[in-house]
């Protein structure tokens, strides 16, 4: 059987996230139900694995999945079996040896945050962030995974602001559980000048904690923008037409369904004679 790398896309909002569950809807398992229906083989989480999981209502743009099969690999005909709010999208064969969670090289999140209604000191934000990069025992940034270590190594984190969006970018060779979300939490405090950009170091070398912890950002504003891999990849130029429809379609539901709450929200208002 070959193994075979592919780029996998997908709108995290419907799956309980990307590694397979018993019973739930996530992006491994649909991923395994396609391959199997395409190769009319018998496929698991052995022959099907990702390069890492995200968490339910995160999206992916560059996640990596390897497919194990006796077939050539068709990810548009695979892609026929996906829903639409998944692809695949680029594809090339793996290296012998190549594991997917172990050999990938680099993996890069990108947070975006809403600046309409907000304001941040930005550059305290950054200067927060530098604190991070290394290895550190991320223990009050993470939720705790079993006996799996709370040490990582995060190689940089910037940001960038436009139109009104600020994209928080953090690369690492690995993540644990929820420490991105935790980490954008934290660097909201620092932005919102309720925490010193100092403090940061006091908090990994666990001796200052925030009163009632440091909840996850939201979900749905984290992006895993890439898995990098030491090798170029095929891209399907008619998946990425799949891939922006489908962005463009949920951009649309949620324009539309601003526009009705907020019309709703008036009525309500109205109806109980309350003044906007």
């Amino acid at each position: 059987m070959t193994g075979y790398l592919v780029r996998l896309f997908y709108l995290g909002s419907n799956y309980h996230g990307s590694q397979w569950q018993p019973g739930l809807r996530t992006v491994q398992g649909t991923l395994i139900d396609a391959v199997t229906k395409w190769s009319g083989e018998t496929h698991s989480p052995a022959s099907i694995q990702l390069s890492g999981r995200t968490d339910g209502g995160v999206h992916s743009i560059g996640q990596i999945a390897m497919i194990t099969t006796d077939r050539p690999l068709d990810i548009s005909q695979i892609n026929k079996h996906l829903p639409d709010d998944t692809a695949l999208w680029a594809h090339a064969v793996a290296p012998l040896g190549f594991r997917p969670r172990q050999s990938i090289l680099m993996r890069h999140y990108r947070y975006y945050l809403d600046m309409s209604n907000i304001s941040l000191d930005s550059k305290s934000m950054i200067a927060a962030a530098q604190h991070l990069i290394g290895t550190h025992d991320f223990t009050l940034l993470s939720k705790r995974d079993g006996n799996r270590s709370s040490k990582a190594t995060l190689l940089n984190a910037c940001m960038s602001e436009s139109k009104g969006i600020l994209a928080l970018d953090i690369f690492g060779t690995s993540f644990l559980w929820k420490l991105v979300r935790k980490i954008v939490s934290m660097l909201l405090y620092v932005g919102q000048n309720e925490l010193d950009p100092e403090s940061v170091p006091e908090i990994l070398q666990k001796r200052n904690t925030i009163h009632g912890g440091i909840r996850p950002a939201a979900p749905e504003c984290l992006v895993l923008m890439e898995a990098v891999i030491p090798l170029r990849m095929n891209v399907n130029k008619f998946a990425l037409r799949r891939v922006r429809k489908s962005i463009n379609t949920q951009l649309s539901f949620f324009v539309r369904s601003a526009r009705v709450m907020s019309a709703l929200n008036d009525d309500l208002l109205s109806s109980l004679g309350v003044p906007y």
